[in-house]
């Protein structure tokens, strides 16, 4: 059965898709953050494990942006268009991870996150669907739209009621950040359907040795 994925910002951009496996992927893209912006972050897969780039070219990143819900391009990605949507990706990289340890965040990756938030005066929002519950994606933006709109999710995150509360999974070969929205606030996996559940079956495992 697949569940409904929507992400809600405090300024009300509402953005989402259908997700159909138990490890929330569309299309080869994860999509278990609870975020937009820590969505686009998880475009580089295995960070810290071999990093490997999921949005190598415009094909992709068009593709990335339809599954998660969002309008795809209408203007032609350049290189250079290309380039600033990896720089906006890997500033918001590095703000969550700063986030995640304790560090300082770099003024640099706050300035780039600034300055794509701005970069469209009107960044796409999504629309009410026909049978008045869904949201679905209006037709048509530029990437600079798109950008911002994954920018000001950063700001919204980073200054809102779960500025704390961004993670980052635990299991061994995983490195995506996720935001935390359990009552105690101690949450591990970036899901138990994924993450959670190969950690348990591992335990057991080493409990039960004669287990297969």
């Amino acid at each position: 059965m697949s569940e409904a994925f929507v992400t809600q910002t405090r300024s009300g951009v509402r953005v989402g898709g259908e997700v159909t496996t138990k490890d929330l992927r569309r299309a080869g893209f994860p999509f278990r953050s609870g975020r937009i912006c820590l969505d686009f972050v998880a475009t580089v897969a295995k960070r810290r494990l071999g990093d490997r780039e999921l949005l190598p070219g415009p094909d992709e990143l068009r593709t990335w942006c339809r599954v998660a819900g969002l309008p795809e391009p209408e203007d032609e990605i350049t290189p250079d268009l290309l380039g600033g949507a990896h720089a906006l990706r890997e500033a918001l990289y590095r703000l969550a991870r700063a986030r995640v340890d304790g560090t300082t965040h770099p003024a640099a990756d706050i300035e780039t996150v600034n300055a794509a938030a701005v970069a469209a005066a009107a960044p796409p929002t999504a629309l009410l669907g026909a049978d008045g519950f869904t949201a679905v994606p209006c037709d048509g933006s530029s990437l600079a739209g798109i950008l911002a709109l994954i920018a000001r999710d950063a700001i919204d995150l980073l200054t809102g009621p779960y500025a704390l509360r961004i993670r980052e999974c635990t299991a061994h070969d995983c490195s995506l950040f996720f935001v935390d929205r359990s009552r105690p606030g101690s949450r591990r996996w970036c899901t138990m359907a994924s993450c959670g559940e190969k950690a348990s079956s591992a335990k057991y495992r080493q409990r039960h040795p004669g287990y297969h």
